[in-house]
């Protein structure tokens, strides 16, 4: 594994930001625009790209309302959801 030192700098407007070389970019296999999850790991942080796939949910209107409802109860949007949903199903059916 190949290890690289990266430079944290500040902007302007305080925010931390650091620069990937092209090399480390082309060898992961990411590119601008890719959404990137920090992970904090003991004194440091594990970066992966989110990888996103379509899923198709069929609901009728009532049961989508239902749906809609509950989770603007939760404080929280359908999508979200939708998505914690999927999460857990995920984690059921891999603890299997």
């Amino acid at each position: 594994m190949k290890v690289s030192e990266l430079e944290v700098k500040e902007s302007f407007d305080g925010e931390l930001y650091f620069r990937l070389p092209d090399d480390v970019l082309n060898r992961l296999g990411w590119k601008e625009g890719d959404e990137l999850k920090f992970i904090p790991q003991d004194e440091a942080f594990i970066i992966k790209k989110v990888k996103y796939e379509n899923v198709e949910l069929e609901f009728d209107k009532e049961e989508l309302l239902k749906y809609m409802t509950f989770a603007h109860e939760k404080n929280m949007t359908f999508n979200e959801l939708c998505e914690e949903a999927v999460k857990a199903k995920i984690d059921e059916v891999n603890c299997k």
